[in-house]
């Protein structure tokens, strides 16, 4: 998606027209909060449709999951959950979706089966190209996709792969392959350093951002899937604890960065402490941190509406 695209459904939200969104990952759901937040003010619509139970469901606990899926209906998104696109055709200027129920479970509510839309954006992630290894003979990933590589990013004797296109070898989580900016940059650097001859393996433990609206934020690192086993610790927040705070304070509006953890431990030592319990659904998540676990190890770590805490989860 490029700014002419988002210009584009900036003026359709305006119109007050009916923009159906299909995916519920980081970029559909970031659309689907901005979008209906503006959309409402004119009487337009956003749909909300992706396979999972909730939005972010393959990143966030179930619990979370829920919540958030609940912050962005009160904006005004219309959510159909477990269910995909099994059609869509042109119907009078409009797009008209057929939609198949994915639930299978025993008592599942009958979902509508069709959407008129003005406009459709599909938000479902992507597939790595690799037509040139198809051609050339290098070795790709049955499961994830990419070039095979290294811990030194290179696929072949003088060929090297950086980037999204890249599987590699993590010498701490194993064979991964990673679609985030953070990854990109850094896996880029290095690959142009090891094509001079430097043979550093890739260590870095790349991290990812989202904001949810002004006020639900979270940046991550590591293995961040919902089916790991977690532990969160969760405490009030108040207003200085959103992304919108943390813009005004740090007066950027750019990516977000790594900072120096100098004065951040004793900040989180501040933090309130409860009793630990199960997780609620009426809990009021404001922020908090969630660590996903692989073996008894911690091998992610999610910051919600926590900022600048990246460097100490590396450390983890």
């Amino acid at each position: 998606m490029k700014i002419e695209d988002f210009k584009k459904l900036y003026a359709i939200a305006k119109e007050g027209k009916t923009i159906a969104i299909v995916g519920g990952g980081f970029l559909g759901s970031e659309l689907a909060y901005a979008l209906a937040h503006l959309s409402r003010k004119y009487n337009g619509k956003v749909v909300q449709i992706f396979p999972e139970a909730g939005n972010l469901g393959k990143v966030l606990p179930e619990y979370l999951s829920e919540w958030t899926t609940r912050q962005i209906v009160n904006e005004g998104v219309e959510i159909i959950p477990k269910a995909g696109i099994q059609k869509a055709q042109l119907n009078d200027k409009k797009v008209e979706l057929t939609i198949e129920n994915l639930d299978k479970t025993k008592n599942a509510s009958n979902k509508k089966n069709w959407l008129l839309a003005d406009h459709v954006v599909v938000a479902v992630g992507l597939e790595a190209n690799v037509q040139l290894a198809k051609k050339s003979g290098f070795e790709i990933d049955a499961n994830l996709g990419g070039y095979v590589v290294n811990a030194e990013l290179q696929a072949r004797n003088s060929i090297w792969v950086a980037g999204d296109a890249a599987c590699f070898y993590d010498i701490k989580l194993g064979r991964r392959r990673v679609e985030h900016h953070d990854h990109a940059v850094v896996s880029g650097r290095l690959a142009g350093e090891n094509m001079t001859g430097a043979g550093k393996p890739y260590w870095h433990q790349s991290m990812f951002w989202s904001d949810l609206g002004p006020r639900i934020g979270f940046e991550a690192i590591g293995l961040v899937d919902s089916s790991l086993q977690t532990v969160g610790l969760f405490a009030k927040a108040d207003e200085s604890d959103t992304p919108a705070a943390f813009a005004n304070e740090n007066n950027t509006t750019s990516l977000r960065s790594e900072v120096d953890s100098s004065s951040v431990q004793e900040e989180l030592s501040k933090e309130s402490k409860g009793e630990p319990r199960r997780p609620l659904s009426s809990d009021e998540y404001g922020k908090g941190v969630v660590f996903y676990m692989k073996n008894d190890v911690v091998v992610g770590v999610l910051l919600w509406n926590l900022f600048k805490r990246i460097p100490i989860a590396r450390q983890v």
